[in-house]
Parts: C-alpha cells; sequence; structure tokens
C-alpha cells in the first residue's frame, strides 16, 4: 500500500473545521478592531456548528472518525478558548483583565478535557456550557453595544467571560441543538453580523 504524501485527514467536514481555526487566527491578529475580531469568532462558531453534521454526511473509517474528534477538540480550544482570551486582554492589558483572562482559558480547556473523556452521543443533554456559546454571546454583546453607543463594553465583555467561565465547568445539564436549533443559531449569528458589519 501506498504511503500518502501527508499525514492527516482533508475530508470536506476536516477542511470547514481548518476554516473555523484560521478565522479564530485572523481574528486573533484583528483583536484591535472589535467588529472585525467578532464577526471572526461568529465565523469560527458557524464552521464548528456544522463541521460534525457535515462529518456525519458521509461513511468515515474509524481513524478518520478519531482524528475529526481530535481536531474538533483543538480547534474549540484555539477558537473559543485562546482567541477570546487574547481579545479581552487586548481590548485592556490591566492585572485584572489579564487574570481573568487566564482564569477563562484554565475553564476552557477543562471543559474540553472533560468532554473529550464523557461525551456520550446518545445523549441530548452536555455537562456545562459548551465553550463555543461564546461564539454567539460575545458578537451579540459587541452588536448590542454598536447600537446603543454603549461606553462600557469593555467590562460587560469581561463580566460575560466570567460568567461562561464558570458555566463552563459548572455540572449542569445543556440541550444540545438540533436541526432546528443548529438554523436558528445561524440566522442569529448572520444577523449579528450584518449590524457588526453596519454599525
Amino acid at each position: 500500500m501506498k504511503k500518502p504524501l501527508l499525514i492527516g485527514v482533508y475530508n470536506l467536514a476536516n477542511c470547514v473545521t481548518f476554516l473555523g481555526i484560521g478565522a479564530a487566527m485572523v481574528g486573533i491578529c484583528f483583536a484591535g478592531s472589535p467588529k472585525i475580531a467578532m464577526v471572526l469568532l461568529l465565523v469560527s462558531g458557524i464552521c464548528d456548528l456544522f463541521d460534525g453534521r457535515i462529518a456525519r454526511m458521509f461513511p468515515r473509517t474509524d481513524m478518520e472518525k478519531q482524528f475529526g474528534i481530535q481536531l474538533d477538540s483543538f480547534a474549540d480550544t484555539v477558537s473559543f478558548v485562546i482567541f477570546p482570551a487574547a481579545f479581552l486582554i487586548t481590548q485592556n492589558r490591566s492585572v485584572w483583565t489579564v487574570g481573568l483572562a487566564i482564569l477563562y482559558v484554565f475553564a476552557g480547556v477543562t471543559r474540553l478535557c472533560w468532554f473529550d473523556i464523557t461525551t456520550d452521543g446518545a445523549t441530548k443533554y452536555f455537562q456545562g456550557m459548551p465553550v463555543t456559546m461564546i461564539s454567539l454571546y460575545l458578537p451579540l454583546l459587541y452588536a448590542i453595544a454598536a447600537l446603543t453607543h454603549f461606553s462600557g463594553v469593555t467590562v460587560a465583555a469581561a463580566i460575560v467571560m466570567l460568567v461562561m467561565a464558570v458555566l463552563f465547568v459548572l455540572n449542569i445539564p445543556v440541550k444540545k441543538p438540533g436541526a432546528k436549533g443548529a438554523i436558528l443559531l445561524l440566522v442569529t449569528g448572520l444577523a449579528i453580523c450584518v449590524v457588526l458589519l453596519a454599525a
């Protein structure tokens, strides 16, 4: 059997995941421009919303499934843990902001590690808040701030991230979005994008 030129699995679903990672990396570079950063965070969230659904549309080997699972977890770390933390520090480099960002990262990686070893595809609930939800709530906050000209948005963002950090590790059931929920999240995300780009 001929050895492949590259290691890894490059199917459509994984390419969508890579797109989400790329959006997050560009977002970190544009962290000083909140509207652009928030749009890119939303893009990462949309990619995460659909990569798993795309993957299940096609037959995959066990190795391809495992690679997709690992890739998705690393993508979540970059897009929804590191990216928001870097964004917050860029907005305000005070000691308390850096401390909060570190706490947020600790909670985020704890949530992802716990999810990786306890997840059951059959259950309809998550344990704790998925880290991906930051890609909805943080851009929503900035969209509201853009519409209302709210000047304390950085402090509000820090509070949102603190609450999210607690919810990441709090042992509460959170219902997984079905097909209708995914469509609602997509429409909401696109609406927030429009507000951010037009404001």
